[in-house]
């Protein structure tokens, strides 16, 4: 029986065994890269949602000219992940610390119009559509932009080990 012994093995186990807790040792480096990305969705948003004239009032609350605008951001839907959403923020959903003049709990409506085809037909706005039209047109750019940064990341703690 012959016993073969490579020299530098446990060093190699080592470095891949680092590069396997890469997600977790860099949890908080992808939660900001994925902020960036989630960025471009919610900076067209603020870009190209205009704001109404006059304060509305919708079931018993208010909503202020620009209001819509304000709500778009980016936010982590569970702390316990690294995933970043970009879009309204809104406290109807989950409890947020979104303040009350910025929460774009109305978004739906802005987006399908007022009426459903159930109801006598839409009623179309400036806004109607933004938010399908805002996806499109930012789903490739966010891509390059996640890969871009995951390579970058990437070959920076490629060269930590």
């Amino acid at each position: 029986m012959t016993a073969i012994t490579i020299k530098g093995l446990p060093e190699l186990n080592s470095k891949l065994d680092k590069l396997l807790r890469w997600k977790f040792e860099a949890k908080d480096k992808f939660i900001k890269l994925n902020t960036r990305v989630a960025d471009v969705y919610a900076n067209y948003l603020k870009a190209n949602v205009k704001d109404y004239d006059k304060t509305i009032g919708f079931r018993g609350k208010k909503i202020t000219p620009g209001q819509l605008r304000r709500s778009s951001g980016t936010w982590q839907p569970s702390k316990q992940f690294s995933n970043v959403l970009g879009g309204p923020r809104t406290n109807n959903i989950k409890p947020r610390k979104t303040r009350w003049r910025n929460d774009g709990f109305f978004a739906h409506i802005v987006e399908k119009g007022d009426f459903g085809p159930r109801f006598g037909g839409k009623h179309r706005t400036q806004n109607t559509g933004v938010f399908s039209r805002g996806l499109r047109s930012t789903k490739n750019r966010s891509e390059k932009l996640q890969v871009m940064l995951l390579r970058k990341e990437f070959s920076r703690y490629i060269k930590m080990l």
